[in-house]
């Protein structure tokens, strides 16, 4: 007999009544009246038990018993409509002797949250009457009336085992199978031939849980999980615990996790602390389908803070109620995640047969290589010699080897009673530096940082374990983030960037004491975990920890600097006119020394990478390398100022004239190169210079002209252009790329005497890169028409944004507007911080130019969460702006449009 199943398959979906349509059911039901209204009935009696639960227990109790409260009950309301559909189990000939239906997957574990699926399995043998299929058909309907998402199949034994080995989601759920109704004579048989399959398909089935765990890291990586992280599939959700449960019962015929214990390499697995891992996640997802009305298993950031509040956790000065939430969140996925990495290294070892591989011939007598993993050797006991647990680190990680699950274990215990005597001894401090100023291998640091390693010698490290970082820029912890920071470093040093950003090598390769570089990758975040500002706190902490690591003076000075200065390149690069020469000036005098600028350059660079794909855009690791490069020469002239400025103006000019006289006349070539200004020629390239001027002179009747270049290692197109000048000009500008789906993520804007701007923009590329030449064409038709005053780029922007999908982001970005007449020497700079919204540059460009001010350079970066932004600005008569009312004015009429 075919199988049947709620959506015609055998996998378990969610489905919508699979056998009449809701009028049909209302208008000619197959099913007697008195039937159907005794099942009628008890819908609402279950949702009410339902939020009677919830109301009670999501607060009072664990969030595994809610959750086995919540399949209690949903067990009995099952039962009660099989019950009134008419199904009776007797010992005779019923129905009942050959059939049984279950429960599966996490109503199968008992774990059913508030929107789960109720997964059902009908399991029968031999043909399946018409009248009991009428039943099932009864008693399930009311499940949909009461707004459930159910999955359902209807399957022989044999079917239900021989699908399972095709399927591995379901025979996932058909191993968390629990008895709901029926035969329980039939279910036993079923169980034992399931299993006992199960048994003769175990060494095929390795690698499908193999599989499905690196698939699983593959779909969980980015800022999005680690901002959001999903609570049941994620890297450290509930199906890790899963899937160690379904391993140890498959190969070591545990029922129960917890049994693993009883072998001896699992004896110090930490199985209470993962079932408080595993009650706390449930918790936290009950409560979130609670909020959704429905399943949601991402943690959602318009989520985490009612969550938080309504769990308890309140603001206090250094932290927030919602990242108090997060940092356990993050503890308890963590400690999952490892733990699994760990079960798994030990069971693999277990069921492994295969010979022991010689041991390498050159590690020391008290290590041995065991299957990929280093092992204390035999007679070596941590006991007498703790340095050992140390000494083993330092091989795995220049080996590239990982540690074998009872070395794990005895370090953790190690460092648990003895970790006084390791961090007070010279020789274990020193091994210890070896580990984080050579960090090769990856995977040793981060277990080095789990068992607790890097606390004990950094107690400040402490303070940022699982530490969340709010904002899409981030997908990892401060712990986490500061690791892979070191990681980066490495891999500058080893050259893995060198294909793309050779000059990351080359800089490394200049720096005379890399150790220090190191010591600040490391040590760059650790004032976070004090609530304040971390680049104040920081350098607070530094004497202290590098003293008790045994550095002097210098070296204590050099990271001390790294650590308060390690985001000042981000900050001007992205934030700045690097044209502005005072800009650069600023920062060589702050900087002032070669080594430190290469060492605070690389970095940034490494923070970046480290951060996430936001942060280390190919658009902004450009701004860097040209601002490291621009403050490099400032330093290496010697001169902090540029009293050859004028020379240089001189020297431009006459280059620039002599490349024009090459195709043009004298004449309109000298009169055009006089209208420029002084700042023009200073702050222009040559060959930016000779598109300006050739396009002028080309111009004839033209309003416009431009040249587009697209930037070899970044996703930006340059915008050379030239027009007449006109009021608002940048916020005509910024409308019109907006339309096209262009951010603007840099802008100057020159004019000459004789009214025309000469321009130079950075922009995103097309969003489509196959009709990118369409895309220009089209952009510079709007533009046209937008200068003619013939586009009506405020209906047109409130249109595309009233259709655009809302942003995914859920949490806050404190809005800013300040006002700085200090960095630049001829203009007002306006700083905007605030949500990042489409159009939002137009809007504020149109409110500059409101106030009769002209934005003559601006510098932009948004990145779906938030927009920051700098306008250099002047007044209508080309000076900076001192008046404090028109100041306030500014602020006030920016901040409304915020």
């Amino acid at each position: 007999m075919p199988a049947r199943s709620g959506t015609e398959k055998s996998s378990l979906s969610p489905l919508k009544r699979p056998f009449v349509s809701e009028p049909e059911k209302k208008t000619g039901t197959p099913f007697k009246a008195d039937i159907l209204k005794g099942s009628q009935k008890r819908v609402p009696v279950f949702l009410s038990e339902r939020d009677a639960l919830a109301q009670k227990g999501l607060l009072s109790e664990t969030g595994l018993r809610f959750s086995h409260q919540y399949a209690d009950l949903m067990d009995q309301f099952i039962r009660d409509l099989f019950h009134l559909a008419g199904f009776r189990h007797t010992t005779g000939t019923d129905a009942g002797n050959v059939l049984t239906v279950v429960a599966l997957g996490g109503y199968g574990r008992r774990e059913l949250c508030l929107g789960s699926d109720v997964d059902l399995m009908v399991i029968h043998q031999g043909d399946l009457p018409s009248e009991t299929e009428e039943v099932i058909r009864h008693a399930l309907y009311p499940l949909w009336d009461a707004k459930l998402d159910v999955g359902y199949s209807i399957l022989t034994f044999q079917e239900c085992i021989r699908l399972a080995m095709g399927d591995f989601r379901m025979l996932t759920s058909l191993m968390d199978s629990r008895f709901l109704i029926g035969s329980r004579s039939f279910y036993r048989l079923y169980r034992e031939a399931f299993w006992s399959r199960m048994t003769r398909e175990k060494d095929s089935l390795l690698g499908k849980f193999l599989i499905s765990r690196r698939e699983r890291a593959d779909r969980n990586k980015g800022e999005g999980c680690f901002v959001e992280p999903d609570l049941k599939e994620g890297l450290g959700g509930l199906r890790d615990i899963h899937l160690m449960a379904w391993m140890a019962r498959i190969w070591f015929d545990c029922k129960r996790l917890g049994q693993m214990k009883r072998f001896a390499a699992f004896s110090h697995f930490e199985i209470r602390k993962l079932g408080i891992s595993r009650s706390f996640l449930l918790k936290i997802r009950n409560h979130l389908h609670w909020l959704a009305h429905r399943k949601e298993d991402s943690l959602r950031l318009s989520y985490q803070g009612q969550i938080s509040k309504i769990l308890g956790y309140e603001d206090e000065t250094r932290i927030s109620g919602p990242e108090k939430l997060m940092r356990d969140v993050y503890l308890h996925l963590n400690r999952i995640r490892y733990r699994h990495e760990e079960f798994q290294v030990k069971m693999l070892d277990m069921i492994d047969s295969s010979p022991v591989e010689p041991t390498q011939k050159d590690i020391p007598s008290e290590f041995a290589v065991l299957k990929g993993h280093i092992v204390l050797g035999e007679g070596v006991l941590s006991e007498k010699d703790p340095l050992v647990i140390l000494r083993g680190f330092r091989e795995a990680n220049e080996r590239g080897l990982f540690l074998g699950s009872g070395f794990i274990w005895e370090s953790k215990d190690i460092i648990g009673r003895k970790g006084k005597t390791l961090a007070g001894s010279v020789v274990g401090t020193g091994i210890f530096l070896d580990l984080i100023l050579k960090p090769q291998n990856p995977e040793i640091i981060r277990l080095a940082l789990e068992i607790g390693l890097i606390g004990l010698f950094i107690p400040e490290f402490r303070k940022i374990r699982n530490l969340p970082q709010f904002g899409f820029y981030h997908e990892m912890t401060v712990d986490l983030h500061s690791l892979r920071t070191l990681d980066v470093i490495n891999e500058i040093s080893k050259g893995v960037y060198d294909e793309k950003w050779p000059v990351f090598r080359a800089v490394f390769e200049e720096i005379e004491s890399p150790e220090r570089l190191f010591l600040a990758a490391l040590l760059h975040d650790i004032g976070k975990g004090y609530g304040e500002d971390h680049c104040v706190r920081g350098p607070q902490l530094i004497p202290k920890i590098l003293a008790r690591l045994g550095f002097e003076k210098t070296s204590v000075e050099a990271v001390s600097f790294l650590v308060r200065h390690h985001l000042l390149l981000s900050r001007v690069a992205q934030h700045r006119d690097l044209r502005d020469e005072k800009t650069c000036v600023q920062v060589a005098q702050t900087i002032q020394d070669r080594q430190l600028l290469e060492m605070l350059f690389l970095l940034a660079v490494a923070d970046s990478f480290a951060t996430g794909p936001m942060a280390r855009s190919d658009w902004k690791i450009m701004l860097l390398a040209e601002l490291f490069h621009k403050v490099q020469r400032i330093l290496e002239r010697g001169i902090l100022a540029s009293p050859d400025a004028t020379r240089k103006i001189e020297r431009k000019r006459v280059r620039i004239r002599e490349m024009l006289l090459q195709d043009f006349e004298e004449e309109p070539v000298h009169f055009l190169i006089d209208q420029a200004s002084s700042r023009y020629i200073l702050n222009t390239s040559l060959p930016d210079m000779a598109v300006h001027f050739s396009s002028a002179l080309n111009l004839g009747d033209r309003k416009h002209a431009w040249k587009l270049e697209k930037r070899k290692n970044a996703a930006v197109t340059r915008v050379i252009q030239v027009t007449h000048d006109k009021p608002g000009l940048f916020s005509k500008m910024a409308g019109v790329f907006t339309l096209n789906s262009m951010e603007i993520l840099s802008a100057s804007i020159f004019t000459l005497k004789n009214g025309l701007a000469f321009d130079t923009y950075e922009v995103t590329n097309p969003p489509d890169a196959y009709r990118e030449t369409e895309s220009w064409a089209k952009t510079q038709n709007d533009l046209q028409h937008a200068l003619d005053d013939r586009l009506s780029l405020d209906r047109l922007i409130r249109e595309k944004r009233n259709a655009k999908m809302p942003a995914a982001y859920g949490g806050q970005v404190r809005k800013k507007v300040a006002v700085n007449n200090e960095d630049s020497d001829f203009f007002t700079l306006m700083e905007i911080r605030s949500s990042a919204k489409l159009g939002l540059l137009y809007d504020l460009a149109c409110v500059v130019f409101s106030m009769g001010l002209d934005i003559r350079t601006a510098k932009v970066n948004s990145d779906g969460e938030k927009m920051t932004g700098v306008f250099y600005v002047r007044d209508s008569g080309g000076e900076k702006i001192y008046e404090p009312d028109i100041i306030e004015e500014a602020k006030r009429r920016l901040m409304m449009v915020l």
